[in-house]
C-alpha cells in the first residue's frame, strides 16, 4: 500500500509558521509593555522622591529660584508620568492585539492538524482493511487446498 500523504502539507507548515511569528510578535509586544511599565514606575519613584523632598523643604526657607525650579521639575515629571501612562496603555492595546492574532493563528493551525489527524487515522484503517484483506485471501486459499486433496498432489 502506498504510504500517507497529506496534500495540505505546505498549507499546514504555512500557518504553523505564522502561528511562530504571531508567537514573537506578542514576546516583543509583552516585552514593550514591560519595559514602558518599569519607566513608569520609575518615574513615579522619583515623583514621589520628589514630593518627599518638596514637604522637607518646605519646612525650611527656601529661595524663590529653588521653588520655581522644583515647580518645573514636578511639572516635568508629571508629564513624563502622564506620557508614561499613555504609553505602556498604548502597548497594552498593541499586546492584547498580538494575543487576538496568535489565538486567531492556533485555531487556524489546529484545524489543519485535525484534519490531519484525521486523514492519517482514515489512512490507518484503509491500510488494516487491505492488510486483513490479504491474511483473509491467504486463509481462505489454503482453506481450500486443505479440503481439495488432488490440487495438492499435484
Amino acid at each position: 500500500m502506498k504510504r500517507f500523504t497529506f496534500r495540505l502539507k505546505k498549507v499546514m507548515e504555512l500557518r504553523k509558521w505564522r502561528e511562530r511569528f504571531s508567537q514573537q510578535r506578542l514576546a516583543e509586544a509583552q516585552t514593550d509593555r514591560d519595559r514602558a511599565r518599569g519607566d513608569l514606575d520609575r518615574t513615579r519613584g522619583e515623583l514621589n522622591d520628589h514630593y518627599s523632598e518638596r514637604r522637607h523643604h518646605a519646612k525650611s526657607s527656601i529661595t524663590a529660584g529653588t521653588a520655581l525650579a522644583e515647580a518645573t521639575y514636578s511639572q516635568r515629571l508629571l508629564k513624563e508620568e502622564a506620557d508614561s501612562m499613555k504609553k505602556v496603555e498604548k502597548n497594552e492595546r498593541n499586546v492584547k492585539k498580538c494575543r487576538e492574532d496568535l489565538i486567531e493563528k492556533s485555531r487556524e493551525k489546529k484545524v489543519l492538524e485535525k484534519l490531519h489527524d484525521r486523514r492519517y487515522d482514515e489512512y490507518q484503517i484503509s491500510s488494516k482493511r487491505q492488510a486483513q484483506k490479504v491474511l483473509d485471501d491467504e486463509a481462505a486459499n489454503r482453506h481450500h487446498r486443505a479440503l481439495d486433496p488432488e490440487k495438492n498432489s499435484v
